[in-house]
């Protein structure tokens, strides 16, 4: 499947740098697109076990919508690239430095959020006025047609005007459909990357003190030793430098799982001594449809799924050890698929 995170944010902000840090330095800068490789502990703990001839982590693909300013609000354009993403990454400095200058003069990260967040809702709000007025005098569309519109659209502005941003509000498909190709970027699920100078947990707890009504997904991030933890040169090296910092969880692991959950992914995974791979998938999907992200064919000639949970998995120790324990499961074309399953699917075509 092919789903784009768009990164977003001022100027100086560290957006290219986050970009570098999510692609392992590979990315078309000119084109600002790359493809970011997850990381998971998961996957990585599941490759140590069985050591495969090959790997294949899951990827998202990464677009860098550029820079953020009060000229480029005004003039709109960057809205339209937001709208064409299927999730956004808002990259807020948090960090000092006096070789890097700001936007705005000063460094204050709570300030910058509320602002862009406040530009967001505006342009919302504006289009959604717009559209009530448009549809008021669209003569095609019946009375019934344009009271339904009219009526979720001013649910919307009701509840942006409070405060509150659109990804919060629990919406059905009727209503999904309705404004399934309207450019609302509130109604998208929102990264909000703190870039720090250090792993500084605490901006976070305060952030969320602050906005409590806004529905994101936040994070601090010291993108700049992020990326030069990443330049070590083996996984080992790099965790015994996380365990120095007293760091459980490396930031970018956070991140990872923070662009799954806004994409409304989750994973699977295939392992053998040939290869280990994690698949990302929607949620809710059963096993069939599951097993056509591997192939069409294995979808059309789907018979059963062989699984267990990586959880189950790595508490028993082996795949012996957890069919002992009851725990090794075959499953038909209504298995509805858990984040964190092992699967072998069988299939004839």
């Amino acid at each position: 499947m092919s789903l784009s995170l768009g990164i977003t944010g001022y100027q100086q902000s560290g957006k290219k740098s986050l970009l570098q840090l999510l692609t392992g330095n590979s990315f078309d800068m000119k084109k600002g697109i790359g493809v970011a490789t997850i990381h998971d502990q998961r996957f990585s703990t599941l490759v140590d076990i069985y050591k495969p001839r090959k790997v294949a982590p899951a990827t998202i693909n990464i677009s860098l919508i550029g820079d953020i300013d009060d000229d480029i609000i005004k003039e709109g354009s960057i809205f339209n690239n937001i709208a064409s993403m299927d999730a956004l990454c808002v990259v807020i400095r948090a960090f000092t430095s006096d070789s890097v200058y700001h936007i705005k003069g000063s460094v204050d990260p709570f300030r910058d959020y509320d602002k862009l967040i406040s530009e967001f809702v505006l342009h919302d709000m504006m289009f959604a006025e717009m559209r009530i007025n448009r549809l008021q005098q669209d003569k095609k569309k019946t009375a019934q047609q344009k009271e339904h519109e009219i009526a979720l659209l001013n649910k919307f502005l009701q509840h942006l005007e409070s405060g509150s941003l659109l990804n919060g509000l629990q919406l059905s498909n009727d209503e999904i459909a309705i404004i399934k190709s309207y450019p609302f970027i509130t109604l998208k699920q929102l990264i909000i990357v703190f870039n720090t100078n250090d792993n500084d947990a605490d901006i976070i707890n305060k952030f969320k003190a602050m906005f409590s009504e806004h529905t994101v997904h936040a994070i601090a991030i010291p993108v700049k030793l992020e990326n030069e933890i990443n330049e070590l040169a083996g996984e080992k090296e790099r965790m015994e430098f996380y365990a120095s910092l007293n760091i459980d969880i490396p930031a970018i692991n956070l991140l990872c799982n923070a662009m799954i959950q806004a994409l409304g992914l989750q994973s699977f995974f295939t392992v053998g001594q040939d290869e280990v791979k994690q698949w990302l998938i929607p949620e809710g999907i059963t096993a069939p449809v599951a097993a056509g992200y591997i192939h069409s064919d294995i979808q059309r000639g789907f018979i059963r799924a062989e699984l267990m949970h990586y959880d189950d998995f790595i508490v028993a120790g082996s795949e012996e050890l957890l069919k002992k324990q009851g725990k090794f499961h075959l499953a038909g074309k209504d298995y509805i698929m858990n984040d964190g399953d092992i699967v072998s699917f069988r299939f004839n075509v």
